[in-house]
This record gives C-alpha cells, sequence and structure tokens, in this order.
C-alpha cells in the first residue's frame, strides 16, 4: 500500500535564471496507523544529509499539513533527504531516509521516502516474488536490494530485486548462472560462490564468467555459505568460511582487494587467501577499523576470538586470549574503539549463547562481557550497532526456523515484533541505513532506531 500523506515542494535553482521544482511523496508500505499511533507527531521536520554525513535542517512545519516549501537547494549538490516525525518535544517518532540523490535529477520528477516509526519493525511498500528462506541478501551500487539463493532449489538461481530509490519490486530480476551460498558484491558484479566453484555476475550486463581461485591454497568450496564482511574505507571484502553453519570447519577466508585491478580475472579486485588459525564451523565476524578482520566461536578448542591483519604475511589470524567459544551461529557488529559484540548463537547443548561484549585490547585472562541473555536459543544471527551501549538483533529459532529480533542493552533483551511471521530470514544494512530482513515471507521488514 502506497499512501501520500504529504506533498513538499522542493525547488532547484539553475544559474539562478530558472527554477525547477520537485515532489517528495512520503509512504509507509503495509502499515495504515504509522501517523495515527500514539503518540501523534505534531511536526515534521526535512533534512538533507551530504556525503560527509553533515545534516542540513530545511523545514520543520506543524502537522498535519498538505504541502511544505523546502525552499530553493542547488540543483548541482548531491545528498539524501530525511523526513522525522516530531513530538511537542522534538523527540523523534518517525522517520524514514531516501538514498543519495542529485536534486536536480529530480526535477520533474516524484521522489518516495518509506516512513516508519522508531524502534519498531515495518512492512515496506511492495512483496517479493517468493517467500525463499535462508536467502543470500546483498546491496548493488547503494541502491538495490538482491536476494538470490536459499534453501529451496526451484528457486535459488532466480533473484529479487528491490529498488530503494523507488521503494518498489523491481519487475523481471535476472536468472543468474549460479545459485550462490555466497555472494560478495562490488560495484554492479557479484561473486557468485557455491561448493563447486565461482562465477562472476554484471547485473548491468546481465552476464556471467565462470573464475578459478587464485591459487590451490584453497577452492571455493572452502568459503561457500560464508558471511561477505565489508571494509567501506579500505575497499576489501571478505569471504569468511569459518561463519558458515553446515558442513565441514573451514580455516579459508577469501579477500578481494577492490583497489587492485591488475589481474583481468577478477573484475571486482584481486583475489588473495588468508587463513585462520583454527578451523571454525558457524564463527560470527566483523571488521573492525584500525584492527582488521574479527572472528570469534564456531570452535570448542581454538581459541574464542581472532583477528586477522591484511598486509601481513603470512595471512593468518593472531589468537586472542579469550577461552574457546563452541557457539555456532551468533552475530557479531564492532560498537567503537576495541569493543565488539557477539549476539545470540547456540551451545552444544542447545541452549542460548547470550549476548555478550569483547575486547579487542586485552592481552591476557580476557573474558567477555555479558550483556543480557535471549529468552529463546538463536543462530544465523545478524547483530548491527546503534550505539555503544545499544544494538539490534536478527535471528531464528533451530527447530522451527521461526525468526525473531531484538533490541539489545547492556542488561535487557527486548523483542521487537515482526509484522508478519518469517523462517529463516537474512539481514542487512539498507541503502537508507535501516536493517531490513527477509526470508520465509513474501515481505520486507525495516527496522529503524532513528537518525
Amino acid at each position: 500500500m502506497r499512501r501520500a500523506l504529504l506533498l513538499l515542494l522542493l525547488p532547484f535553482c539553475s544559474a539562478c535564471n530558472s527554477t525547477d521544482s520537485a515532489t517528495i511523496q512520503i509512504v509507509t508500505g503495509e502499515e495504515t496507523d504509522t501517523f495515527t499511533q500514539n503518540p501523534v507527531p505534531t511536526q515534521i521536520q526535512i533534512s538533507a544529509v551530504d556525503g560527509s554525513g553533515n545534516v542540513t535542517v530545511l523545514k520543520t512545519a506543524p502537522y498535519p499539513t498538505d504541502s511544505i516549501d523546502l525552499g530553493t537547494q542547488d540543483e548541482t549538490a548531491v545528498g539524501a533527504l530525511e523526513v522525522a516525525g516530531l513530538d511537542a518535544n522534538g523527540n523523534v517518532l518517525i522517520f524514514g531516509s531516501s538514498v543519495e540523490v542529485e536534486y536536480g535529477a529530480l526535477s520533474g520528477t516524484t521522489l518516495p521516502i518509506f516512513v516508519q516509526r522508531v524502534g519498531q519493525n515495518a512492512r515496506l511498500p511492495g512483496a517479493l516474488g517468493d517467500s525463499r528462506q535462508a536467502p543470500v541478501i546483498g546491496v548493488l551500487t547503494s541502491r538495490f536490494l538482491v536476494v538470490a539463493g536459499g534453501l529451496d532449489s526451484t528457486v535459488s538461481e532466480s533473484t529479487d530485486v528491490y529498488d530503494f530509490a523507488q521503494f518498489a519490486v523491481l519487475g523481471s530480476p535476472p536468472s543468474l548462472p549460479r545459485a550462490p551460498a555466497s555472494m560478495p558484491i562490488v560495484g554492479t558484479a557479484a561473486l557468485l560462490i557455491d561448493a563447486s566453484g565461482g562465477t562472476y555476475y554484471d547485473f548491468s550486463e546481465n552476464a556471467g564468467q565462470d573464475t578459478t581461485p587464485p591459487d590451490t591454497t584453497f577452492g571455493f568450496g572452502d568459503v561457500a555459505g560464508g558471511q561477505s564482511v565489508y571494509d567501506p574505507t579500505d575497499g576489501l571484502v571478505f569471504v569468511v568460511g569459518g561463519t558458515r553453519t553446515t558442513g565441514t570447519p573451514t580455516t579459508a577466508v577469501l579477500e578481494i582487494d577492490t583497489n587492485d585491478t591488475s589481474n583481468a580475472s577478477y573484475p571486482t579486485g584481486n583475489l588473495h587467501w588468508m587463513q585462520l588459525s583454527a578451523p571454525r564451523l558457524g564463527a560470527s565476524a566483523t571488521w573492525v577499523q584500525g584492527r582488521g578482520l574479527v572472528v570469534a566461536g564456531g570452535s570448542a578448542t581454538a581459541a574464542g576470538v581472532e583477528i586477522l591483519v591484511t598486509g601481513q604475511t603470512p595471512a593468518t589470524g593472531a589468537p586472542l586470549a579469550y577461552p574457546a567459544d563452541p557457539s555456532s551461529g551468533s552475530g557479531m557488529t564492532w560498537l567503537a574503539g576495541s569493543s565488539v559484540l557477539i549476539a545470540g548463537g547456540v551451545l552444544p547443548s542447545g541452549a542460548d549463547a547470550g549476548v555478550r561484549a569483547i575486547d579487542l585490547g586485552c592481552a591476557q585472562s580476557c573474558t567477555p562481557t555479558v550483556w543480557s541473555a535471549l529468552p529463546v536459543p538463536l543462530t544465523l544471527a545478524s547483530a548491527f550497532t546503534i550505539s555503544e551501549a545499544k544494538a539490534f538483533m536478527v535471528g531464528s529459532e533451530v527447530a522451527s526456523g521461526l525468526t525473531h529480533t531484538f533490541s539489545l542493552t547492556t542488561t535487557t533483551a527486548t523483542e521487537v515484533p515482526t509484522k508478519v511471521p518469517h523462517t529463516n530470514a537474512a539481514a542487512v544494512l539498507s541503502p537508507v541505513g535501516s536493517v531490513v530482513l527477509f526470508g520465509g515471507a513474501s515481505e520486507i521488514e525495516s527496522f529503524t532506531p532513528g537518525p
């Protein structure tokens, strides 16, 4: 359901001798009570965010209203537009953002922006073509959500694509030459990895080509099913085989260096093998700026945490002084500084592994800092940072596959109900900064803590 709640007039100045304009359409997807829940917003605030994250408030107006003149904007400027519904004290009740756009390119068009209640899940406009479980998902060109793979072999080579510029499902999505168990994406191209090999697929050209590993140290099957971890600062991407939850334990890590285009066989960047200090299965991983690739859990005998630092020879993980963590299926996120959060995972007994923080600066006799227990053991977990002391997680029950989402603090784990039941859903940070999840239902759900 697409509901136009406001028409926001955005004029553009071209050399200050002509003025064009565009319309911003605020949509609430499948949720009908976004603006009527108590407390009801009293103000609407529109802001512009440039590429460096600087926020400029364009206009604040009383709610309800039919239109807001946002004033004249430089049509050469590039940024995202944010919409916030505020209460009388200025607290954000409702929030949404566009992708980055060039303002002049909006002339004569309508730009939809999806808004939702902060701290809640909400269904995006439109439903995908299937409800596959355990999909492989990723973000393409900072605009599109790509859904592929999954447990159902009848649809695993097909894709669903969601456009966050239009908040709509893309028609006629492509079929892939290989059903990916892992799918790192760089620009318009993805490296599709399964147990038998790897294929580059360029979504902009609808073309694929098989490729080979960088050497015989490992094969693509050694990382198939592993999580894709991105270093947004240095342009590195990793596929961590030890994070997969099925198959055999592995030490293999595939590094994609997007800055090194010297090898034409690897169009997204040169490939290198790295390896963990010990085989793992069901580990969690994240990138920590200034530290490296952090991997934890997935082994009853190895150190509980290790770090792989790029550019070192040999490229082997360095264990930290944490006790073994045999949990499988946890999620990990970098909080701040040397602090990393591990959320969920299931112990060999079937019990919840809990939510715990680790300090990468600890040198000896290290133990995780317990945040909170979860009311139900969760695997296939993903974790996302809200602040140094708050996070959001998505995970699924082992037996039923029922997906849950939780808001986490140092002392609490509060369930955030999904709008519809999901099964073995996957989650990722969306192009507009929200967390989106999909799997086991045709709807995509979104969570935002606010700006």
